[in-house]
This record gives structure tokens, sequence and C-alpha cells, in this order.
């Protein structure tokens, strides 16, 4: 790693650049969880549609439903999350405070008191994929059971 943890204007070197690459590509694998999810959203909501649903099925649409928005932001944040460790990885953007610039520049993300260090920005969104997944799953199982009392 770099000698200021992936901070300040020295730029990252190899190890921190394979990192961010690493991160990018196991970020992209959020698009199968992502499709599947929109794709539970898309039956469930077909079903509202010929009012197939009834009993204890409405109460597991309905929650499906709900989090669709919350899936999608996940899914939406985790794309835009690859797309810049991609950018690190590549050189495209210098450094970490380069990309706080951009961000609060965009008006995406005010500039932080003190910078965050890479390793933050990747166990964050570690974090960010693991609820995307919980999330994700639990569309699938709720779809699942919906169509099962159906």
């Amino acid at each position: 790693m770099s000698p200021t943890g992936g901070l300040g204007s020295t730029g990252l070197d190899a190890e921190d650049r394979a990192r961010c690459a690493a991160m990018a590509r196991w970020l992209g694998t959020s698009s199968v969880l992502g499709t599947m999810a929109l794709g539970c959203a898309v039956v469930v909501a077909l079903g509202c549609l010929v009012q197939v649903w009834r009993g204890e099925a409405i109460v597991i649409v309905v929650l499906v439903l709900a989090s669709t928005p919350f899936e999608r932001y996940l899914a939406l944040r985790l794309r835009f999350d690859a797309g810049l460790f991609a950018d690190l990885a590549d050189g495209r953007i210098a450094d970490l405070a380069a990309l706080d610039a951009g961000l609060a520049a965009l008006g995406v993300r005010k500039t932080p008191p003190r910078p965050r260090s890479l390793d933050d920005r990747l166990a964050g969104s570690r974090r960010l994929w693991r609820v995307h997944a919980v999330v994700a799953a639990l569309m699938a199982v709720g779809t699942g059971v919906a169509v099962v009392f159906a």
C-alpha cells in the first residue's frame, strides 16, 4: 500500500490499484442480483395486474413491491461505486483526494473533514454489496412464497 494508505496527492500504488480493480469487478457482480430482484418485482407486479394474489400472499407481494425502490437505489449506488473503483484502478482518477473533489463538485458528496482511506472505502462498498445481496435474496424468497400461496 502507498505510504499514505491511499490518501493524499501521492497517487495510488500498484497494490492499491489492484485492490480497486478487484473491488470494481466484485461490485459488478451485483448486476446479477439486481436483475434477479427486478425480475421478482416484475413477477409480483404482473400478478397484481391479473389479480392472482390472495390471502397471505398479498402481504408478501406488498413487501416485495415496497422494497423494490430501495433495491434499485442500492443497485445504482453499487454500479456508481464500481465505476469509480474502475477509474481509480485505471488511473483515470489520480488519487482519493481528486475523487473527493470530483464528488464534491458534482454535489454527490460533501468534502469529508478528513480524507477517507482506501480501506474505509473498500469496506463501505463491501457493506453496501452485502445489504443489496440480502435485500435481493429476501425479494426472491418473498416472490417464491407468494407464488406458492397464489
